[in-house]
């Protein structure tokens, strides 16, 4: 087999366990599978995360701006016969899903939304889903996260198998590491438990730090807590419990976090979710006992060898942290059934499962993807169709009739009327049992498209206004493409507009869907969409606080919410315009619930909807002499252009200065470089500070360096030494430079990898230079000096 492994996301500290997850698996899976092709595709940030030394291994670097382009591509020509994803992604490839394999580690972000960024959650939900759905096989930690992923409403995929972690120290226990001088300051002279856990919100840092110093005060005890992983929030923490004996490392080096198990008093491992639990291992290798949580996976991978408790429960937490340092029975019983625990985790039998997953994948049919539940060709989905309706008798028939006569015939349909005084009353009843209607007061349109799917059962969801209708087969031709498309959330097709008479006056600008599309104009034609109950789950109900915009706003919080929206073609509804309409009669009134709604959920108001308005406000004037105005495109163009920069500025205010000035700063660097670096030159550490960057210059693309290249040090880089990777474009000399002051001079050779290593104090300096002394010219005339490989001199967030 040709076996090809896409680590892209993959990032040495950052990842946190995923990064130890695949480092084991994959050495594992090669030292027994020699036998095998293996492709590793990598970038400049994570080369080195696995071995390299390996005849029937190939490490491939391809840039970050095009990476899963130039994936693509190289697939094709290698032949692979099936493909790793170590972590699923937004972007689609053009190879098969169905010899795709995808690890995905848990579902947190669906159990624990409220610990990411709106976007973040988002953009996994749009990548796992996919995942779920269309994966060809998919590995995970743990049985508790392969219940979780069989148990979530997306999954389609059968084939779920486990790759849990190993151990990732190669040592026996008793062994000592051999530390730096620095390292051998870092080690505290007291005793202490640890805690290797990143400040992110479900590793629950404040409830520990909170049960940390309940156990100190109730107990008298003189220890310490250290902490290790990135330290990005650590500060305001600190600040919560300034007397507090608790220190954190940062990142630390696998000698140096080895031989803190080794001195520690205990393993404090009390996070909210947990797809695993690598620490545990680590403790129990260790040797010292263990405390973590109740919940998730841990109870599964501690067993009876770990003292656990409820992780919100911080009274409880103080409680097991006396008994470890005062009960020695405790302490050596969990020692013992730690070591006999750990021999049931090793790299071996999941990368075992890893290759009889590619093994399976392989030998099915081309193009078959193992896939169960949700709806097949089988089966008839039931449609609800929710008719919100107020006084609007005569045009309630043809729509009633319009969903009654569809092709399609598993409909339920619900007509919520809102205490008609016309005839409407007498026609619902006219249908009898055909329909379930209601005929009562409600706070408006939203409430009672609301109440409808209150009352609902269907599995796809739509709702259709008493003016407007449905074509005859629509709703068969929207089962049809949610039957081959599983992973489709919201499905919408082309409208027709229609007069009172229902002649067609029109055609609704619908067009193919993405995110800034619609925040462009509502491409979505309400009643012409149609979406699956389980995205409703996820967004709720329509917001009453809308009357107008309510279709605009839900179709953006389904894309917020992870949801996948597709445009297609056919033509299924048809939408009534009418000067008494809500649409037409209060035109000003819906372009401030739609201002509102782009803000909400996009951030800004696009240029278009300003011309809309103003176009309206000029256009549809009853007074001649403005409506005269509206022969002037270009002054429509130009008010809405005026109201556009008025509106940004009024909403941010002097919030713009300082954006701007990033914004040109970095353009301006960016372009200079080309030209021989001038601007970054003369620039000063306050144009710096002031763009709120730590810039990398000199670094194309396509991962070329050029003769001067500069980067500034993070804070969170790791400890390792400093690197970069790669190959001369012909025979110079490197000199590397920090703070201007000469530390390395090197000779590189043409066309020989070169692996360039400096360890310097990060906290010693801020900026690194590197001067090579030749560079050649390529077809577009840049200055390429170097292609590089691999490095850790800076972050992919640290790109310009």
């Amino acid at each position: 087999m040709k076996i090809g492994i896409e680590i892209r996301q993959i990032v040495p500290g950052s990842s946190g366990g995923m990064a130890m997850l695949v480092k084991g698996v994959l050495d594992a899976l090669f030292e027994q599978y020699p036998e095998e092709d293996f492709f590793i595709f990598s970038t400049i940030f994570n080369r080195g995360l696995v071995g390299q030394n390996r005849k029937h291994v190939e490490v491939i670097t391809l840039p970050i701006a095009n990476f899963f382009e130039a994936l693509d591509r190289l697939s094709k020509r290698i032949g692979l016969s099936v493909l790793i994803r170590t972590y699923p992604a937004e972007v689609e490839l053009n190879f098969s899903m169905s010899k795709q394999i995808f690890l995905v580690p848990d579902l947190q972000h669906e159990f624990y939304p409220e610990f990411f960024s709106s976007e973040v959650v988002r953009s996994r939900r749009v990548a796992f889903n996919k995942a779920l759905v269309w994966s060809a096989a998919i590995g995970t930690l743990s049985e508790f996260t392969k219940r979780t992923i069989e148990a979530h409403e997306w999954t389609r995929c059968r084939d779920i198998f486990i790759v849990h972690p190993g151990l990732p120290f190669k040592m026996h226990h008793d062994d000592v590491p051999v530390l730096t001088p620095e390292n051998q300051r870092d080690i505290p002279s007291k005793a202490f438990f640890i805690y290797p856990a990143n400040l992110w919100p479900h590793k629950n840092h404040l409830r520990i730090l909170k049960a940390f110093a309940g156990f100190l005060d109730k107990t008298g005890h003189d220890l310490q807590l250290i902490l290790t992983g990135h330290r990005e929030g650590w500060s305001s923490l600190n600040a919560a419990f300034p007397s507090l004996p608790v220190f954190h490392l940062g990142f630390v080096s696998d000698s140096l976090l080895r031989r803190l198990y080794q001195k520690a008093t205990a393993l404090v491992f009390f996070s909210l979710y947990e797809g695993f639990g690598i620490p545990l291992l680590e403790a129990f290798d260790a040797g010292i006992p263990v405390m973590c949580s109740n919940t998730t996976s841990l109870p599964e991978v501690g067993g009876d060898a770990v003292l656990s408790c409820d992780p919100t429960d911080t009274d409880a937490m103080s409680g097991l942290m006396a008994s470890v340092v005062e009960d020695n029975k405790i302490r050596n019983e969990l020692i013992s059934r730690g070591k006999r625990r750990l021999q049931l985790y090793g790299w071996e039998s999941s990368a075992k499962n890893l290759y009889e997953a590619c093994e399976r994948v392989v030998c099915r049919k081309s193009g078959e993807i193992r896939v169960s539940g949700g709806m097949s060709s089988n089966d008839y989905p039931l449609v609800t169709i929710v008719t919100p309706s107020f006084n609007q008798g005569q045009f309630l028939r043809k729509t009633i009739d319009s969903v009654l006569n569809q092709s399609y015939s598993h409909i339920e349909y619900l007509v919520m009327d809102g205490g008609s005084q016309d005839n409407s009353v007498d026609i619902l009843k006219s249908y009898g049992d055909k329909i379930c209607w209601v005929s009562e007061l409600d706070h408006g349109q939203s409430d009672a498209i609301n109440k409808g799917f209150n009352r609902s059962n269907g599995e796809v969801l739509a709702y259709l206004n008493s003016d407007d209708l449905l074509l005859p087969n629509a709703v068969s031709t929207v089962i049809e493409y949610l039957l081959q498309h599983p992973d489709w959330d919201l499905v919408y097709g082309g409208a027709q507009y229609i007069d009172k008479e229902e002649r067609v006056t029109g055609i609704y600008n619908t067009a193919d869907y993405s995110f800034e599309r619609l925040m462009q104009d509502c491409c979505i034609c309400q009643p012409a969409a149609f979406w699956r109950r389980r995205i409703a789950n996820k967004v709720g109900p329509f917001s009453p606080k809308l009357q107008y915009a309510m279709d605009f706003d839900y179709w953006l919080r389904i894309d917020r919410a992870g949801g996948r929206t597709h445009h297609i073609q056919d033509m299924l509804a048809s939408s009534r315009l009418y000067a008494e309409n809500k649409t037409l009669s209060a035109r000003r009134e819906i372009y401030k619930e739609i201002f509102q709604v782009c803000l909400s959920h996009g951030g800004y108001v696009d240029y278009s909807y300003f011309v809309g308005f103003w176009d309206h406000l000029i256009n549809e004037n009853r007074y001649a002499a403005v409506t005269a105005l509206g022969r002037y495109s270009k002054l429509i163009r130009l008010l809405a252009m005026l109201h556009l920069r008025f509106f940004d500025f009024r909403r941010m205010g002097i919030r713009n200065i300082p954006f701007a000035l990033r914004r040109t700063y970095a353009r301006a660097l960016s372009r200079s470089f080309s030209k021989g670096g001038i601007f970054y030159r003369i620039s000063n550490p306050f144009l710096v500070k002031l763009a709120d960057k730590r810039p990398v210059s000199g670094l194309w693309s396509d991962n070329w360096l050029g003769p001067r290249c500069s980067f500034f040090k993070n804070e969170t880089s790791l400890v390792s030494d400093d690197l970069i990777g790669g190959i001369p474009a012909i025979d110079m000399d490197l000199t590397v430079k920090l703070d201007n002051k000469e530390v390395l001079r090197k000779s590189l050779k043409e066309k020989t990898y070169e692996s360039i290593r400096f360890s310097i104090d990060p906290n010693g300096y801020k900026r690194i230079q590197l001067n090579f002394s030749r560079h050649v010219l390529d077809p577009a005339r840049r200055r390429l000096s170097f292609l590089l490989f691999e490095t850790n001199l800076f972050r992919e967030e640290d790109i310009l």
